[in-house]
Order: structure tokens, then sequence, then C-alpha cells
């Protein structure tokens, strides 16, 4: 099923979240009504020094104190209830979109770009977050800004309808000069993407750069697109900046206005001193609602803008449905049964059938793209077209993520790591770090890991990229051995290592085909002709050109002894 991120995922994550509204909501209003009630024991204060009333003066002057304590004390919590909404928000939104992420097929997500994405995950559920976390304050001081239209009808009706007047005309302007903000806004986050994946390829492709001196040519290039990122973006802040700039002008022309009709009114006696610096002070209160005002359309804007983006990873995202059974224990036995993936006209793997028996080691040759295709089904990487993928005679969209994850384990041919720990990227698979060390130690690394300044505390870089190719590979091999997977994946890892690490992988997969049903893909030839190969599977032209032992496949096959030949 084709996804977004429907209104009921989006209700669900506000709903999580309903006691934190809430409180934001409470202590919004308490801080609004302070803001409405300051101002008034301010101009009581006023009125009574005018009247040599000082005692009452005084009573007002202490209320007002500290009311106005009380206000900086409630804003403190104000903003804790912000945050803590706001992060309880992106974490919700957050974890959303890594469900997306993983639900969808790694084709879908070549559609992005490495900075896209990055924008989507950081900025785009950040922009979402934070306008749910500001609306309900909006939502209070647009409460607010009624209050204040009938407080000033009932000060005076012309004042009234003044203030009404210029709060429709801004409303209207508002709304007018929002979808343009918009538009601008959204051509700006395409600049940005196209900025970052710039400045990305140039970290990555800085030996290149470096190796044939070409970063004076390349100037241009990260010229131009700077140079079209801060138009737009020079553009949205000058558009933002006209808005507010315009808006805060009528709203201070009709606030003059008002207040040269409260000073007719004093002159007349129909009004107080106090009174009129309510009237100030509440206009300024206006000018503010309207710039809340701008900065909720602008949010509301980025809100929209950002939706449109994440659509896009949720769009192919299809939720993984599961039967109850539970798949724990399995034997190992593959099956895969007129499977068609890929591109239909030109297809990776075409009605491609084949049966691996459990405790056995197969090796995939031939067409590397082929063979990388088996893996990718099994891993759940990309989905098939048509065909089926059994495993134990079940078909494989009826295990669970969780299941596939506990029962096949693989090391690609280069292997990534997370930039952090080597006891860390371990215990990943096994918290306990007794059963790291044994097995590091079986695997003949722990010598050489103890050895590094920080043994294994030391921080893996750029995909373990600071320590020896050949202990990179035993330790990719390790996680096979932590995590106790009953089929394992092997992707031309031999290719990469030295001789001796080579025999000794070669030595310990001999071993695991006992417990475990073991894929291999390799072509070497070498492996290939090897008698503890159960059976080798040769793909060519998205097909099986053969399948069987190699001894017998090259005296009766004609065509798998061409190809093989030809590798």
């Amino acid at each position: 099923m084709v996804n977004i991120m429907s209104k009921e995922e989006n209700k669900r994550i506000l709903l999580e979240h309903k006691g934190k509204f809430i409180w934001k909501f409470i202590i919004s209003v308490i801080l609004n009504i302070l803001l409405l009630i300051i101002p008034i024991y301010y101009s009581k204060m006023i009125d009574d020094i005018t009247l040599n009333n000082f005692n009452n003066a005084y009573l007002f002057l202490i209320i007002f104190g500290f009311l106005t304590i009380f206000y900086r004390f409630v804003e403190y919590f104000n903003q804790k209830a912000y945050y803590s909404l706001f992060f309880g928000l992106y974490n919700s939104f957050m974890k959303l979109g890594l469900a997306k992420t993983f639900n969808n097929s790694i084709y879908s997500l070549s559609r992005f770009s490495l900075s896209e994405y990055s924008n989507i995950m950081s900025e785009d559920f950040e922009m979402v977050s934070d306008y749910y976390s500001t609306l309900v304050i909006r939502i209070v001081e647009i409460l607010e800004f009624i209050y204040i239209i009938v407080y000033f009808f009932f000060i005076n009706s012309y004042i009234g309808i003044i203030t009404l007047i210029s709060s429709i005309m801004v409303t209207f302007l508002l709304f007018y000069f929002n979808k343009f903000i918009k538009e601008i806004n959204t051509e700006r986050k395409i600049r940005n993407d196209k900025r970052i994946s710039l400045f990305q390829e140039i970290f990555l492709s800085v030996k290149t750069i470096k190796g044939f001196n070409i970063l004076t040519f390349i100037y241009d290039r990260i010229a131009s697109v700077i140079s079209d990122y801060i138009n737009w973006h020079t553009k949205l802040n000058m558009n933002r900046y006209n808005l507010r700039e315009i808006t805060l002008g009528i709203v201070d022309f009709f606030k003059i206005i008002s207040l040269f009709i409260g000073i007719k009114l004093i002159m007349n006696g129909y009004m107080t001193i106090g009174t009129i610096t309510i009237i100030y002070s509440y206009y300024s209160k206006l000018s503010e609602l309207f710039t809340s005002i701008i900065t909720l359309s602008e949010s509301l804007n980025n809100k929209k803008v950002s939706l449109k983006r994440i659509e896009k990873l949720f769009q192919y995202a299809i939720d993984h449905v599961t039967n109850e059974s539970d798949f724990n224990d399995i034997e190992g036995e593959i099956c895969f049964q007129n499977v068609l993936y890929g591109n239909k006209i030109t297809p990776i793997l075409n009605n491609v059938s084949f049966n691996i028996k459990s405790n056995s080691l197969i090796v995939l040759s031939g067409s590397n793209k082929s063979c990388e295709g088996i893996f990718d089904l099994l891993l759940g990487y990309n989905r098939l077209h048509s065909g089926n993928i059994l495993i134990d005679n079940i078909n494989i969209l009826d295990y669970s993520r969780e299941n596939i994850s506990n029962n096949i384990g693989f090391i690609m041919e280069y292997p990534s790591f997370f930039n952090t720990s080597i006891k860390d990227n371990l215990t990943i698979f096994d918290s306990n770090f007794e059963n790291v060390i044994e097995v590091c130690k079986y695997l003949k690394i722990d010598d050489y890991i103890m050895n590094l300044k920080d043994g294994y505390e030391t921080i893996l870089i750029n995909n373990a990229s600071n320590i020896d190719e050949d202990v990179k590979y035993l330790l990719a091999l390790s996680r096979l051995f932590l995590k106790k997977s009953k089929i394992i994946l092997i992707n031309n890892i031999l290719d990469h290592v030295s001789k001796p690490v080579y025999q000794q992988i070669l030595e310990i997969i001999f071993n695991l085909k006992f417990e475990h049903t073991i894929m291999m893909i390799t072509r070497d030839r070498s492996i290939i002709e090897k008698k503890e190969i159960d059976e080798v599977i040769f793909l060519a032209y998205g097909k099986v050109i053969g399948a069987g032992k190699h001894q017998e496949m090259s005296k009766k096959n004609q065509e798998y002894k061409n190809l093989l030949n030809k590798m």
C-alpha cells in the first residue's frame, strides 16, 4: 500500500503528547492574562498619581510589581513547556520518518540526494514540530486579540471601529502575500538542498580535487550554486521583512489616530490618562500579535513545504504486515519461484527459480548484478515484481522485519561501520562485551585491537578506514558470530583481504556451513572449483544458466563452461 503521512498518523502523534499540549495551553492562557492585566494596574497607578491618591498608587505599584515578577516566573515555565512539547513531537515524527525510511526499498530511497534526505529528517520534521508547538500559544493570542478589540469598543466605539478596520486590513494583507512567500520558500529549500549537496560532494572528492589541483576550475560552479541560494534566501527574508514592516506601519498609523481620539476624550473629561496608557499598551500588544500571526503564517508555510517534501519519503513506504505466527527457529531452506526483479524490460532477475537446502554452502557467480539482486531481495532492500521467495516453505513476506534481521546475517563487499568505538560497533549485536572479546580472539584480531592506542575504545572513522583492511573485514565477520544468524550472505569479501586472511576466512566459512545456510558471491574460480562448495548457481542475462556442482556442470553445461572461462 502506497503511503503518505496520513491524518491518522499525524493525529496519533499529536494525541501521544496530549498532556504536553494541555500544559502548554494552560501556561499560555495564564501568561496572556497577565499581559492583559498588568497594563490595567499600571493605568490605575497613573490615575491615582494624577488625583494625588498616593497610598492607592503605592498599592497598585506593589500589585503591578508582583504581577510583573510573576509573569517572568510563568514565562520560564512557558519556555520549558514549549521545548518539552517540541522535543516530544520532533522525536515522534523522526521515529515515524525512520520507520518509513526502512519501509522504503533501496530503489525508492535512491530518488533522494544525501542532502535532501538529511534536510527532511532534520529541518522538515523540525519545522512541522515547531508549527504544532507554537500553534497553542497562537490560538491563545487570537483569543487575546478578540478581547482587545472588544475592550476598545467598551472604551470608545470610534477607537473600537478604527482598531477593527486596521485588523481587517492587516489580516487581508497577510493572506494576500502568504502564497508568494510560500512559493519563494519552496524555491529556497530546493536551492538549499543543492548547496548542501555540493558541499558534501566537494568533501567526498577532496582526494580527486587535490590530486588534479582542479579547485580553481570548480569555483564557478560553487559560486553559481551559492549565489542562486543566497538570491532566493535574500528574496525570502526581504519579503518577510517588508510584510512585517508594512503590517506594523498600518498598526502604528491607526494607533496614532486612536491616541489622538484618546487625547480629545481626556480634554473633554470622558477618559483618564491611565486609560490612554492601556490603549498604547494594548496597541503595542496588537503589534506583537500581528507579528505572531506573521510568524504563524511563515510557520504554516514552512509546514506545508516540509510536508510536501516529507510525502516523497512516505510515498512508496510500504508497512510490513505479517501474520501472527512467529518464526524464530528456522532451518534455513531457501526457494526462489519465478522471481522477476528490476526493470521489467531488462530485469536483474528474469523468472529466476532455484532451491537451496539448509546447512549448505552455495556460491552465486556470473553476473554480479544478478547475484546482488538475490541478496537485495532476501534482505528486503527492494521488492520483486512477481514470483515468490520462500524460507522454510513460508513466504518471506510473512516474516516480520525482526525475524528476517534475526535469521539473516550478511557481509557486504564494502562493509559499513558507525563512527563510534570498536566496542560500540560490536556490542550492538551482543551487549555482553565478554562475548565480543571471545569472538575477536577466535578471529585473531584481539591482539591487534589491544595494541591500538585506545584498544576497543578506538573510534572507527569513515567506515573504519583508520584500521588495517584485513582487520576491518574480520570485524565485519565478527558481527555474524555475535548475531548468530542461521542464514549467512557473503559478498565478494575475499577479493579485498591478504592471502593469509583469505585462507583464514575460507576455513571459517567451510566450518560454518555445517550449522548455517551460506550463500557467497564470488567470481574466484579457485573457490568455485573447491569440493567444499555444495552447489554453484551461475547467473547471466538475468537467468540461471546452471545450478549444481562445478565438476558436473563443466562436463554437461557448455554455456556455463564458456561463460566461466570468460570471467
